[in-house]
This record gives C-alpha cells, sequence and structure tokens, in this order.
C-alpha cells in the first residue's frame, strides 16, 4: 500500500510539473509570437524559457516583450516556485519517511545474504562477531522486539511467526539463516518456515534442549548448539580451567588466535597438509596449524602432515593475529 501511495505522489508530481511546464511555453508563445508578432520565438524556444523561467535562473537571452509577456513572465515564475517547492517537499518526505522506518525497525530488509532472527542475548554476540568478521553490510536483523540500543546492522522489528513478515525480511534470498530465538517451540516453528520459503538457505539455531536439537535435525537444520554443549564446556573449568580459556579466544575474531575455514584452491590441490601449512604462514607472515580436515561429511582431526589434499575438501585452521 506505501509503494501504490509513493508511486501515485511521484506520478502527481511528474503530471502537475509538465502540465505547468507546457501551459506557460504556451502561453509564451501566444503572448510573443502570435500577439507581438516575433518570429525569434518558436515553440522550442518558448519550452526553453518556461523551464529556466520556472527556476527563476533567467539568463536574460530570452525575454519577454512589455505588456502581456511581463505578465506572463510573472505567472511563469510563481508557478514554477510553486512546481519546484512541491517536488522538493515530497522527495524530501519520501527520504525523510525512509529514514525514519530504517531507523525504527520497520523497513524491509534488502540485498542481504544472512538473516539474524531472534531476540535472545546471544543475537548481539552472533551479530558482533559477524559485523567483525566483515559481514555487516551483508547481515539483517529480524528481531520481535525493539532493541534497546541502536545495532550496528539494519535490523527489522516483526513477529518471526509470520510468513508475511519473514518475505519483507528477504528470508527467501538469503544464504544463511541464523536462529537465537529465547523459546525452542518458536525455534522450530520459524525453522519450519524459514525452510518453506527457501529450500536452499543453510540454517543454524541455538537452543535449550536436546529434544529441540533433535527435531530440528531432522528438518535440515545443518548446525545447532544447544546447552548440552555450554553445559560440557563449563564443566571443564572446574579441572581444566585452561581449554575455557582457550575456546574464549579461538571463538572470536577478536582474540588473539582464530578458528578459520579454508577451502584449497585448484592449485593447491595434491598438496600435503604441511606443505599447505608453510604457504599460509608464508603469504600471511602469521602462525597457522590444520587442527582438522572436512571431506564429504567426515571431520578427521589432526590429520596427518603427509595427506594430500583433496578435492572438496575443508581445512579448520588455528591462526594467529600477529
Amino acid at each position: 500500500m506505501y509503494r501504490r501511495m509513493l508511486r501515485s505522489r511521484i506520478t502527481f508530481i511528474l503530471i502537475f510539473f509538465t502540465i505547468t511546464w507546457l501551459f506557460n511555453a504556451l502561453l509564451f508563445y501566444y503572448s510573443e509570437h502570435v500577439v507581438a508578432g516575433r518570429a525569434d520565438v518558436d515553440l522550442w524556444t518558448s519550452l526553453y524559457w518556461s523551464l529556466i523561467t520556472m527556476a527563476t535562473i533567467g539568463y536574460g537571452d530570452v525575454t519577454p516583450a512589455r505588456g502581456l509577456g511581463w505578465i506572463v513572465a510573472g505567472f511563469a515564475a510563481i508557478t514554477g516556485i510553486m512546481a519546484y517547492t512541491l517536488t522538493i517537499s515530497v522527495i524530501a518526505d519520501i527520504f525523510l519517511s525512509t529514514s525514519i522506518k530504517k531507523v525504527l525497525g520497520q523497513a524491509p530488509l534488502k540485498n542481504k545474504k544472512i538473516l539474524v532472527i531472534g531476540d535472545s542475548g546471544s543475537c548481539r554476540e552472533i551479530i558482533d562477531e559477524l559485523v567483525v568478521n566483515g559481514y555487516g553490510d551483508a547481515t539483517g536483523w529480524l528481531t520481535p522486539v525493539q532493541p534497546r540500543s541502536q545495532p550496528s546492522i539494519d535490523y527489522m522489528v516483526g513477529d518471526p511467526e509470520d510468513s508475511s513478515i519473514l518475505a519483507r525480511a528477504g528470508v527467501d534470498r538469503v544464504n544463511n539463516v541464523l536462529l537465537c530465538l529465547s523459546d525452542d517451540s518458536k525455534t522450530i516453528h520459524v525453522a519450519l518456515m524459514v525452510r518453506k520459503l527457501n529450500k536452499r538457505a543453510k540454517i543454524s539455531a541455538i537452543v535449550s534442549s536436546s529434544h529441540t536439537e533433535e527435531l530440528l535435525e531432522e528438518i535440515g537444520v545443518s548446525q545447532i548448539l544447544s546447552n548440552k554443549l555450554l553445559g560440557r564446556a563449563i564443566a571443564s573449568s572446574v579441572f581444566e580451567p585452561s581449554i575455557i580459556a582457550f575456546l574464549k579466544d579461538i571463538v572470536t575474531a577478536k582474540g588473539y588466535s582464530d578458528l578459520i575455514e579454508v577451502k584449497p584452491s585448484s592449485k593447491q590441490l595434491g598438496r600435503t597438509i604441511e606443505e599447505l601449512e608453510k604457504e599460509l604462514i608464508e603469504s600471511t607472515g602469521r602462525k597457522h596449524k590444520i587442527l582438522a580436515i572436512y571431506c564429504n561429511g567426515e571431520l578427521e582431526i589432526l590429520p596427518d602432515p603427509r595427506k594430500k589434499i583433496e578435492k572438496d575438501c575443508s581445512l579448520v585452521v588455528l591462526t594467529t593475529k600477529k
């Protein structure tokens, strides 16, 4: 409905401006060519004069004769001010309305490749990590409640369980959907709706129970992080605190080290793990250690350094920032 109103306003402005321009040109042609008998004023000259006079520029290369011509010039100037003022006010209103809607999370999300959906505290952590890794412009956030502070990415406020809201958020065009809802039942529902609207999107989710994890696996959610995993990790802080410190550092791009995924190029296929590590070190000047290799859905931890890289394999690499 808003788009129809916008189009109608723009159409009205164009029609009003065009009619005013042509009307003033015809008046000038009549007063100068017909009444005053000036051969140097034809229809094209009148159109040019009308446009310049309406803009109140007045170059002086074409001037009206005394009498009726002066009245036409004054009328053209007044109507021109009205036409230009109306045009500028409508354009400014359109931009202002769009900016306000965007700030308040009421504008639809466009040209996004990653969509974060949810209202839990982990959503902010997800967004911060994506921004640090350079995905801020490609990421949008659909949240059911207004954020307390302005996020660093484009966002939209709406019920993620409503298919029309998901459509306005552009879920059918994104490559990745990250679910961080505070309610597991909503997570399942939204995951089903996302899968219905976008068959190719990779869906990842944070859940509270193992039962929800099992259900999400059934509908093809690719990556699931549950509280069960977090519980095991926090238990390690009692007898293996150094492991928690290590995990906290590598799971964020803000730490000293980072876990990255490397997809070997066609030139790197057939090389060994050891050779690829040396190449990564030489090309970046930073330390690299290949911790795992992922091929055909199987993960091999600490692969043999002499193992050769095959096609369609990804490497899990531990790297330092310096």
